[in-house]
């Protein structure tokens, strides 16, 4: 008679002491901190540290997570990848990361190369923008 181990895996041994020793102080303080957390002007990598070491604590589910995790990213990450359609309807909280630091990446790369983009509407040039685009 073999003996099976009680659990299958690292993570579901890691998950279930969890459950065993976090207190409800440690859990409400993880919740209120995942729901004021935003990525502001920080790299995303530093704000995904920050999410995923109160996201182990809060013990909330992965729609909910996800629904924190487009909260606190930048606001414009997270409404451009809506935009294109491209997580519109994902509830995946990894494809999530890996999907804004790949824009984030791009967004880093095209500012290197072209410079940031000055808004011509509170210049001169709004009306001579404006005539280009009519002429060509």
């Amino acid at each position: 008679m073999t003996n099976k181990p009680p659990f299958d895996s690292w993570e579901k041994m890691a998950n279930e002491m969890a459950q065993f020793f976090i207190s409800t102080e440690t859990q409400t303080h993880a919740i209120d901190k995942l729901t004021k957390l935003k990525q502001e002007n920080r790299l995303l990598k530093d704000f995904w540290s920050e999410f995923v070491t109160w996201k182990e604590l809060s013990r909330y589910n992965e729609v909910t997570l996800v629904g924190l995790f487009k909260k606190g990213v930048h606001l414009a990450l997270a409404q451009k990848l809506v935009e294109i359609g491209q997580m519109r309807n994902s509830n995946s909280l990894n494809e999530w990361y890996e999907k804004v630091l790949s824009f984030e990446r791009s967004r880093r790369e095209a500012i290197e190369k072209f410079g940031r983009r000055r808004s011509l509407e509170n210049s001169g040039d709004m009306k001579k923008k404006l005539v280009l685009d009519i002429l060509r």
